[in-house]
């Protein structure tokens, strides 16, 4: 009875075969879910018999005491967690983090150093920015003259937008209906929210963003090891703030994090490689988004796969009797296959997993506010992505071209590129900062058919950004021209 009043403290229920566990450190929950492997018996018992180690330091200590980190508490941790034997009781341990004024280059970094890792980011698109927040290099301190320039550059910068937004106010409220029944308030916020997420293409990387995270103890430790291996120096010291605080949560699992020597080397390997290679030139870019498929399965043979695993998902068969039956099919009765497959799918559907065994490869040239949007909505894509580079071009927003803005947008944006020429020689991650989020990055990205039909179907509605969404209209009109029956079910949303 005693057990049943202590376990009542940290389990929803005693007698059914689903319930939560809290009131525990997060280490300690993995350690229960590990034990699973090891032992017959259920959760609630294993976690009786934890309450009575002396190590724990839980026993008599009310629900909201379980938390509190001791050096007991520590060296169960240590017996448990690190001596389990295997990391992926690291998963079960779970710690949520808010993170305040980082740049939107370290965000993007954190943001791209494990993509176990859950977001949600101060949108540009909703909210204005404030003057005076951008990151500052400590590093700068050692050369007051750049330090000058730098803040110099950024204090320009705001003026910039705030002409921007002023010019496409006054443009749009002129050009731009009013819906009905709205009140004049409703309407000029609307009207704002439009100006400033097209105003704030003319802001550097420094511009300052927050973020809350959500990550388990095995994604977390891999994401600082990933920033600390970061040439950034604001991702470094990043990494050691986000494990000063993450270990008040799960402190053993992110006990030996250090830099990684294989992701250090391999950089400085590479960059030996090829060191002789310099790009000449800027590469011809539209003002807006580009995206087109550099790899993309065979039509034909991509529906006899398809046809095949469907066949293999039905029936009892062999991978070889399924794909002899398949191929004696002809074209239009396996799109009638895969459409019977897709037919039912609705805008808030998953579609079935065995799309995801047809991948592509698509190449995207976009802005660096496109690109921040892709990073926090993409569910399964894998990316190979330049350096910020002005190589590429930039885009200019429809509205900044219609206020007739361009010159002034333009002027900024190649003042920008004029300053990452002065500090390169200073220091090339400093320089990296004066990148605007017009600037447009190279990317490379894998993804699975259903993949696509995720991005397809959320990025090209009505809803989508308007530079996001021309990116996937380009992806889906290429696939509808290429594989017509595959995209007939991808885009389900107005």
């Amino acid at each position: 009875m005693t057990i049943a009043i202590n376990l009542e403290q940290y389990v929803s229920n005693l007698d059914r075969n689903v319930y939560t566990i809290y009131n525990l450190p997060e280490e300690v929950i993995a350690v229960i879910f590990a034990y699973v492997s090891r032992s017959s018996a259920g959760f609630r018992e294993n976690l009786a018999k934890l309450l009575a180690d002396e190590d724990l330091a839980l026993a008599g200590h009310s629900g909201n005491r379980a938390t509190i980190y001791s050096e007991k508490a520590a060296r169960f941790h240590e017996k448990w967690v690190v001596g389990y034997g295997h990391s992926s009781v690291a998963e079960h341990a779970v710690a949520h983090i808010g993170i305040e004024k980082i740049s939107r280059l370290a965000s993007a970094e954190l943001e791209l150093a494990n993509t176990f890792n859950s977001f949600t980011e101060y949108s540009q698109r909703y909210q204005r920015p404030k003057r005076g927040d951008f990151y500052l290099p400590s590093s700068l301190k050692s050369n007051p003259e750049l330090q000058a320039k730098y803040i110099q550059f950024h204090e320009k910068a705001y003026d910039i937008y705030e002409q921007l937004m002023s010019g496409l106010v006054k443009y749009l409220l002129q050009t731009v209906p009013k819906q009905e029944k709205e009140s004049d308030k409703r309407f000029k916020l609307r009207i704002e929210k439009i100006a400033f997420e097209d105003a704030r293409y003319v802001l550097p990387l420094s511009t300052l963003t927050n973020l809350g995270m959500t990550g388990n103890g095995r994604a977390l430790r891999d994401t600082l090891v990933r920033l600390l291996s970061s040439p950034y120096k604001e991702c470094q010291k990043l990494a050691r703030d986000m494990e000063h605080e993450i270990t008040t949560v799960i402190p053993t699992l992110l006990k030996y994090v250090k830099p990684s020597e294989y992701y250090q080397k391999t950089q400085a390997n590479l960059q030996q490689c090829f060191q002789k290679i310099r790009p000449i030139g800027i590469v011809e870019s539209s003002m807006g988004p580009s995206a087109r498929f550099i790899q993309m399965p065979d039509y034909l043979e991509a529906l006899k796969q398809l046809a095949t695993f469907l066949l293999i998902r039905e029936q009892p068969l062999s991978y070889e009797e399924a794909k002899r039956i398949i191929h004696q099919y002809p074209q239009e009765e396996l799109e009638q296959i895969v459409s019977y497959a897709l037919l039912s799918l609705r805008f808030f559907d998953n579609p079935i997993d065995e799309l995801q065994h047809l991948t592509y490869q698509i190449e995207l040239k976009i802005s660096e506010a496109n690109w921040h949007q892709l990073l926090r909505h993409n569910r399964k894509t894998h990316f190979t992505y330049s350096k910020p580079t002005t190589r590429f071009g930039y885009t200019i927003p429809p509205h900044i071209q219609e206020a007739g803005l361009t010159d002034l947008f333009r002027s900024f944006v190649q003042e920008s590129e004029q300053m990452i020429q002065q500090f390169s020689s200073f220091d090339s991650t400093i320089a990296d900062y004066f990148i605007t989020n017009a600037h447009h990055r190279q990317i490379i990205a894998s993804v699975t058919l259903w993949e696509l039909y995720h991005l397809i179907n959320l990025r090209t509605s009505t809803e989508a950004q308007w530079d996001i969404r021309e990116t996937f209209v380009q992806v889906y009109q290429e696939l509808q021209r290429q594989q017509p029956i595959f995209a007939r079910f991808a885009k389900r949303r107005a």
